[in-house]
């Protein structure tokens, strides 16, 4: 599986971020990184709001709520500093009783007309927004107790803090000032499950495209490896039967290197078949590699094939030229497009070659792998890279090559483009971004 890209924020963000759940920690899942950072905001939010709120009171002559809201903050910072530690859960169990009961406490205190009881339905949200579907209990009894200390509140004469008495204004004042607090969150909270959802739904969408994209792969693949598997197989016992009934030495070494040449067929075949699983099972593994050292390493494996004969290759790379890629997927790449530009060489040409050299441009970087060979007719470039296609009948590739290596290009997040004239050559532009 691989790592999902990480998301792009702006330095407040990841402040923020990195204060809540710490700079060096990854939270896999979308869903549960979002109500981790939600509940950590949460938390700052009521420490933020309980120092406003003691400098108000402070204005207005009153200190009876300090102590409630230093041991708030207390509790709230403990919450946040749960989460880096890493148990979120332990952390919402913090989070939710610390601001239901500081809630509560100034509620009961106050006229339900200050508009606290706003923070009730905060709560009872937010209860929502930072447990998961697993913990749905949870928030249901967090509900349930948010609603009971609301009842509390409003509903029996009972009051640990003095009562306090305010004039219309700082009434009207207070309710502005706690609306104007509880909307915003309230709307974070919304916003947070509208965004889990979009982002479900996408994922579904996407899941969809890539079953279907599967299962059309699936049927291609039956049918073609079927075909493949059995041609060479087929071919090797008829000469088989062939030799058997000649009495020539000659004849029979001349059908002993034609099966020869069905085996390496059907060997090249299942490499191919084996590259293609690989490329999507194996995780994304980012290494600095040096270019030239992997371009001379190619060439070496493929330089003594028969085909390869009079070809000259020229690495025109630095040889301390580094970039940061998956190895192995671009060992792939660049198998693939050098045995093509040797498969399809132009025997007519006498100084034939493979070229290859690059280009980095900012982030970006271009690998070039040109040739003299035969060249592709224009009406071909877009199909070379579709599953199991073959230019004509006599091709003797599998069909896979191509495809694996703009399917091994789609994990990299880079793409190739072809620059092709038949009796001319080839030119496979492959980018990949850098960091």
């Amino acid at each position: 599986m691989n790592k999902p890209t990480e998301i792009k924020l702006s330095p407040f963000r990841k402040w923020v971020r990195n204060l809540i759940i710490g700079p060096d920690t990854y939270i896999e899942s979308y869903g549960e990184f979002k109500q981790v950072i939600l509940s950590g905001q949460f938390a700052l939010i009521g420490i933020v709001l309980c120092l406003m709120y003691a400098t108000v009171g402070a204005c207005l002559g009153s200190y009876v709520g300090l102590p409630i809201f230093i041991t708030t903050i207390f509790f709230l910072g403990l919450s946040i500093f749960i989460h880096r530690q890493g148990d979120h859960c332990l952390a919402n169990y913090f989070l939710l009783p610390t601001i239901n009961i500081a809630v509560y406490l100034f509620a009961a205190s106050e006229s339900a007309g200050s508009g606290a009881f706003l923070f009730f339905i905060v709560n009872t949200l937010a209860a929502f927004c930072v447990f998961n579907y697993k913990q749905r209990l949870l928030s249901i009894l967090f509900a349930v107790f948010t609603y009971f200390l609301f009842a509390l509140a409003y509903f029996v004469d009972f009051s640990i803090l003095p009562y306090r008495h305010y004039s219309d204004e700082i009434m009207l004042f207070k309710l502005v000032l706690n609306f104007s607090v509880a909307l915003p969150c309230v709307t974070m909270g919304v916003y947070l499950l509208i965004s889990l959802n979009h982002y479900n739904a996408l994922q579904l969408v996407q899941s969809n495209a890539e079953l279907v994209k599967t299962n059309t792969e699936l049927d291609r693949f039956v049918y073609s490896t079927s075909h493949d598997l059995r041609a060479p197989l087929s071919s090797v016992l008829g000469l088989i039967d062939i030799a058997h009934r000649s009495n020539s030495e000659r004849e029979v070494k001349q059908y002993l290197g034609m099966m020869k040449d069905r085996i390496h067929s059907l060997d090249k075949f299942i490499k191919d078949i084996t590259d293609y699983s690989r490329n999507n099972r194996l995780e994304i593994i980012r290494e600095r590699i040096n270019l030239h050292e992997l371009a001379s390493e190619v060439w070496d494996s493929l330089r003594f094939s028969p085909e390869a004969e009079h070809i000259k290759c020229e690495i025109d790379i630095q040889e301390d030229l580094y970039i940061e890629t998956d190895k192995n997927r671009l060992r792939v790449i660049l198998a693939n497009l050098i045995s093509n530009a040797i498969r399809y060489h132009d025997v007519r040409k006498n100084n034939k070659f493979i070229r290859l050299h690059y280009q980095l441009n900012g982030r970006v970087f271009f690998l070039k792998v040109e040739d003299n060979g035969q060249g592709i007719a224009p009406e071909y470039h877009n199909r070379i890279f579709d599953m199991f296609y073959r230019g004509n009948e006599q091709s003797k590739g599998s069909g896979l090559g191509l495809y694996i290596v703009k399917e091994a290009l789609v994990k990299l997040s880079g793409s190739i483009r072809l620059e092709s004239a038949p009796g001319v050559g080839s030119t496979f532009i492959v980018k990949l971004p850098q960091k």
